[in-house]
């Protein structure tokens, strides 16, 4: 039986390079069996990128890349109120509009898109969400921070209320129920959230995590595995049952995510930040991708 297999990315021109390089290895790593929608949500994309990005997929007839400019949507409910700060840009937004977008879907894989793919993402769709609105992995590094610092504490626990931290889950991969998600009006529910709240740690994750507070499957670490955590969650032993499951993310990893701001197109020396630019030399963006590297850092020539 053929698959219908719906994934989404949300990115700018800024990222589309990087968008390359995680869709090449999404490719790589699909069965012709199935069939695969791979939705990019996007602002100013350029006719160049955009080039780059279709070269990847145009001989695959199981791929169906497409690109859905979302500018009307900022439009028509308003991007100023959307907070940003840091390295969030607005664009981060976009998961929470795909039920909208997506509107004759049942069910979508949103991926950030500092990610490399590392197995066929079809076999994420056999998980059985229920009546859950999403299924996304936890977040380690801040079920380990909600324990060490009194600020996060103070901000999760009093601020926010979340009554159990340890299934805080990150956004950078989602398996999204969109029925359930339309039903309770998502995009409604968030900017009631960013209007009582003003500012956010985690705008988009801190948001989808109290709408989906009691709503929400918590995935094998594999779909989402972090490979820069806190030593603390295998060294303290508070943590012992938590870690276990991060360790099998290391055995079974399906798609690696590289959180924070140091990311493996800017730092090549950290944590598996090799295998990014292994994919990265498969794609046609590779060349300028060494260029901008190097002309931020002619020291590494």
């Amino acid at each position: 039986m053929v698959k219908e297999v719906n994934v989404v990315y949300a990115a700018n021109n800024k990222y589309a390079q990087y968008l390359c390089v995680t869709l090449n290895s999404l490719i790589e790593n699909t069965s012709e069996n199935n069939h695969y929608n791979i939705y990019i949500l996007e602002t100013d994309i350029s006719e160049e990128n955009k080039n780059y990005i279709k070269q990847i997929s145009d001989d695959k007839e199981h791929i169906n890349v497409q690109f859905i400019n979302t500018n009307e949507v900022f439009e028509k409910y308003g991007s100023e109120k959307l907070f940003c700060h840091l390295y969030f840009t607005k664009e981060m937004y976009l998961r929470i509009f795909i039920p909208l977008i997506l509107s004759d879907k049942d069910r979508a894989l949103y991926i950030d898109i500092d990610t490399i793919v590392m197995g066929d993402v079809a076999d994420i769709f056999d998980i059985d969400l229920g009546d859950n609105y999403l299924g996304a992995a936890r977040d380690f590094n801040t079920v380990v921070n909600y324990k060490y610092y009194d600020s996060v504490r103070k901000y999760f626990g009093e601020v926010l209320g979340f009554k159990d931290m340890t299934k805080y889950f990150n956004s950078g991969v989602l398996l999204m129920n969109l029925n359930k998600l339309r039903e309770i009006n998502i995009v409604e529910k968030t900017y009631e959230l960013l209007e009582k709240y003003k500012e956010l740690l985690y705008p988009d994750q801190d948001i989808l995590n109290l709408i989906c507070e009691d709503h929400k499957l918590i995935l094998d670490n594999c779909w989402n595995y972090v490979p820069l955590i806190n030593m603390a969650l295998i060294q303290d032993e508070d943590f012992y049952e938590v870690s276990k499951e991060w360790v099998k993310g290391v055995a079974n990893r399906k798609i690696i995510h590289y959180i924070s701001e140091e990311k493996p197109w800017e730092f090549p020396d950290r944590f598996y930040s090799t295998k990014w630019w292994h994919e990265a030399k498969k794609t046609p963006v590779y060349n300028d991708l060494l260029k901008e590297y190097f002309t931020k850092h002619p020291e590494k020539l």
